[in-house]
């Protein structure tokens, strides 16, 4: 973990994004705190009308909480709603918890919390697809119907085109390997002020930008309509008078200002790396990963692996000195006793880097996590494949 602490100077597209979610968090902060506090002032029209309720307090708690977290009354009045009001809030909930391990370090919360946080993270995946198939039903829905679609502001309608482009960006953020260490410390940096490199690779760019993007539109749209809890009656909005309007207005040319300087700052960045980084010289990062840059091997192993994995596979190319056994036997940790630990000890030194990351590995599932005895390579047919070969050679049992 010391190689990844190594001081470098900020880039430009680093500070540029910094001040762009330090304005982005404090907009939506600022925006979500007047929300609620217009409806805390706002005056009900008339005092609602209370009939005597035949359920106990635990009932009407219990029939309260289907509201706000079942959607109850939904269901029976608008299926189709329901339907796609569920598969967007709950999906957001997934992604929102996955995306916890990156401004979350796990010596903040415990190891019990962030157990859950890297439990979540495979359901974070399927809750973005949950995620677009809400919004494209929302979508939908303004198409088809004209109600819909003229209670439907403009403000509301860029929200549903960045709820959808943002986990779009996401996914295909698989494609090209991003080094989500750094991403994490980019982040933690944020909180605590200490603000770490940021990647530039072109994908991870434009996500963040949306996210942002969408971070300060939010307090402007109906999207944040939880504040209306505070409100006993909803009251009909007054109509925006012309004043209001060009306030706004000007209010969002501000801000689009403000989020195209970032835009701008990582546009030149990914003209000038291109947008499609080459492969390494996986030869040269073997013999020299110890080297000028020692971060390397840490940056680049994913990619890696996935090529020792064709090379293996499909090649049939084994070479004993480029194995993950060859990497456990230099990068070895040891107990009090002396002896190596396994993948499931803190020590290790591949468990530092994922725990870290809540990511879960799922390498040495096959291969050894601890140093193997002398030419007991796991990767030598003579000896992996030993009792495959001897059960062959007795002659497989027959069924009678």
């Amino acid at each position: 973990m010391d190689d990844l602490e190594t001081p470098v100077q900020l880039s430009h597209v680093t500070v540029a994004y910094a001040a762009m979610f330090y304005v982005a968090a404090a907009i939506l902060l600022v925006g979500l705190v007047a929300k609620i506090w217009k409806s805390l002032r706002r005056r009900t029209p008339l005092k609602a009308s209370m009939t005597p309720s035949t359920e106990s307090p635990i009932g009407s708690t219990i029939r309260l909480a289907s509201e706000v977290m079942l959607f109850r009354s939904t269901f029976f009045t608008d299926r189709w709603n329901w339907i796609f009001g569920t598969c967007f809030h709950f999906g957001l909930l997934l992604v929102l918890l996955r995306h916890l391990r990156y401004g979350l370090d796990p010596s903040w919360v415990g190891g019990t919390l962030w157990q859950v946080v890297t439990i979540v993270q495979p359901f974070g995946f399927y809750g973005g697809l949950a995620l677009i198939g809400g919004v494209l039903g929302f979508s939908l829905r303004r198409v088809l119907f004209k109600e819909v679609r003229q209670n439907t502001g403009l403000v509301d309608a860029l929200l549903l085109v960045l709820l959808l482009a943002v986990p779009v960006t996401g996914y295909l953020s698989v494609f090209v390997h991003t080094d989500i260490v750094a991403v994490k410390d980019f982040f933690v940096g944020l909180v605590t002020g200490n603000i770490k490199q940021l990647p530039t690779d072109f994908l991870l760019l434009i996500h963040l930008w949306l996210v942002a993007t969408l971070m300060v539109a939010l307090p402007f749209g109906k999207m944040l309509h939880f504040a209306d809890i505070f409100q006993t009656i909803a009251k009909a909005s007054p109509v925006e008078s012309g004043r209001v309007k060009r306030t706004k207005l000007a209010v969002g040319v501000v801000l689009a200002l403000l989020l195209a300087v970032p835009a701008v700052v990582a546009g030149v960045q990914i003209s000038a790396d291109g947008w499609t980084a080459p492969l390494p010289d996986y030869a040269k990062l073997i013999r020299s990963h110890r080297g000028d840059d020692p971060t390397v091997m840490i940056r680049n192993h994913p990619n890696f692996l996935m090529h020792k994995q064709t090379a293996v596979i499909y090649d049939g190319v084994r070479k004993t000195d480029e194995t993950i056994e060859r990497c456990v036997s230099c990068h070895v940790k040891k107990d009090a006793s002396g002896q190596p630990v396994d993948f499931e000890n803190p020590k290790h030194f591949c468990t530092a880097c994922h725990t870290k990351a809540a990511v879960t590995m799922d390498c040495f599932e096959c291969h050894n996590s601890k140093p193997a005895p002398v030419r007991q390579s796991a990767l030598e047919p003579a000896t992996r494949f030993a009792s495959i070969k001897d059960f062959f050679s007795k002659g497989a049992p027959r069924d009678e």
